[in-house]
């Protein structure tokens, strides 16, 4: 079953919770209740969850990492992360604003990338900006952000996964909202330099949503 990148990594790094419990107490009620608790949090975001595997779940007593491995390897096995689409030429620059030539280099290596794996969004930079592209109620969108030039390289969270980076792991970019009628808004964000290692972490886009999407919602 197809899903999206960030579900299958919520359920993933839901699933090493109790591998991780089990290494790191030894109390059977403490390890039943994470095992629940697990389960629970799981069922409410995917649909037909508990139905796939609830039987599964509840037959597992948490008593060895094998038996542990074999639940987790049953789930993950029913699911692969979704791919996003390649983009043509004509579409990206519709959706970008960029030189020819950097729209040619963006479209080979973003199309190369997602032919090589699942992610939630894609990022490039380019010179003092920075490209995000992502799919938001469906539709593939970009925007193009400009990176701060005055950084410091301190450790800061990417509210995107939800972790602290630090040195040149992180990034800050502003995105700008240019009005038809000469009014203008921006707003920053820090996030991942690396887009895989970020990917492989992302389990809600609500934040990315509001960045990528500054710079176009305004005029829906």
């Amino acid at each position: 079953m197809e899903i999206r990148n960030i579900d299958y990594n919520f359920i993933r790094k839901r699933l090493k919770r109790l591998e991780e419990v089990y290494k790191q107490s030894s109390d059977h009620t403490v390890r039943m209740a994470v095992k629940d608790k697990t389960l629970g949090e799981i069922v409410d975001r995917i649909d037909g969850f508990y139905e796939m595997f609830g039987e599964s779940f509840e037959a597992c007593q948490m008593g060895s990492l094998r038996e542990i491995d074999i639940l987790c390897d049953e789930v993950m096995s029913q699911y692969t992360a979704k791919k996003l689409p390649s983009i043509a030429k004509g579409q990206a620059k519709k959706m970008l604003k960029l030189k020819e030539r950097d729209l040619d280099k963006l479209l080979r290596e973003y199309n190369k990338a997602v032919e090589e794996r699942p992610l939630t969004y894609y990022s490039q930079q380019i010179d003092q900006k920075i490209v995000f592209i992502t799919e938001m109620d469906g539709e593939l969108v970009g925007t193009v952000g400009q990176i701060s030039k005055n950084q410091k390289n301190r450790e800061s969270l990417c509210p995107f996964c939800n972790r602290f980076r630090k040195g040149d792991e992180i990034l800050f970019a502003t995105n700008a909202y240019n009005g038809k009628n000469g009014e203008y808004s921006a707003v920053g964000q820090y996030f991942c330099s690396d887009y895989v290692r970020c990917n492989e972490e992302i389990e809600d886009t609500t934040v990315l949503d509001a960045f990528v999407g500054y710079s176009f919602k305004k005029r829906k």
